[in-house]
């Protein structure tokens, strides 16, 4: 993992619009339980509510809040056949950290995109066709 380090039992924040506080922005708070290196995913113990999904994830250290993941879902636990306290999935973003780190403004970021790219020419001949006739015993 690149940028922050987390482990097992730090803990983090989010943020969202839980659907049933739509109009209120919510803080919720959780501890990390384990990071999926397949999946570039921290799952962790805390409640993650419809509405919620895409809001910022984040740890703080004495630099202050720093984004480490977007909420993408919730998964409870079934198990038993009940639903039971489960684990919020949160992606990691701090891959993004180094790229915005060197990026100084928009425009300069504009000046470096690659011009788009011509898609290839169709054909214009139509295949050559060739007789029956020719090939006929």
């Amino acid at each position: 993992m690149r940028g922050i380090s987390l482990r097992s039992g730090n803990p983090i924040g989010w943020l969202g619009f839980p659907a049933i506080q739509g109009a209120n922005l919510c803080f919720f708070t959780g501890t990390v339980s384990a990071y999926g290196e397949a999946s570039h995913a921290y799952f962790v113990d805390g409640v993650a509510i419809n509405g919620v999904s895409g809001g910022p994830a984040f740890t703080a250290d004495d630099g202050g809040p720093r984004i480490i993941g977007l909420v993408s879902a919730y998964v409870p636990n079934r198990a038993t056949g009940e639903t039971l306290p489960g684990l919020g999935i949160v992606r990691d973003v701090t891959h993004f950290h180094e790229l915005i780190g060197q990026l100084k403004s928009v425009d300069e970021a504009k000046a470096k995109e690659a011009p788009p790219t011509e898609p290839p020419q169709a054909a214009t001949q139509e295949p050559e066709v060739k007789s029956a006739a020719k090939y006929a015993t």
